[in-house]
């Protein structure tokens, strides 16, 4: 069974190694400490394991999703939506209008996902992404 929550301080290895393994652009441990401590990582967890998270800010009434992520493992079962569904649930409690996301133009299941999450294409960005080189969509979500 998948259990979804905010993060606590000790999820931040387990979070500090998919950030490593999925991502070119990581934080380190202090940066996700920080967003740790102010409700802003949200973590599925295996049986005490950490197997995906969502990384987000908000400011006044938006809100940005910076990471979602799965472990290989576990993709292709509902978990990525069911983060975003308890993201949402909380985003609403606190009035947020409007979600944002980048995503790599290439990056198909991703764009797909969001899709299925609500998100409607906004723009393309030229260069958005580096290492490789690759432009990026920004997608939104009008919270109803």
């Amino acid at each position: 069974m998948i259990l979804y929550r905010y993060a606590k301080n000790e999820d931040v290895f387990d979070i500090l190694s998919m950030d490593e393994k999925y991502f070119s652009n990581n934080f380190d441990e202090k940066f996700y400490l920080e967003y740790i401590k102010n409700q802003r990582v949200i973590v599925a967890e295996n049986e005490k394991h950490i197997v995906g998270y969502i990384l987000f800010n908000q400011i006044l009434d938006e809100a940005e999703i910076y990471k979602i992520v799965v472990l290989k493992d576990f993709r292709k079962k509902q978990i990525a939506f069911k983060i975003f569904e308890f993201l949402l649930n909380e985003l609403k409690k606190n009035n947020v209008k409007k979600i944002f996301l980048e995503v790599r133009k290439s990056n198909i299941p991703a764009i797909n996902l969001y899709i299925k999450c609500g998100f409607i294409e906004i723009r393309e960005i030229v260069d958005y992404y580096s290492n490789p080189k690759e432009n990026g969509i920004m997608m939104l979500k009008e919270v109803i």
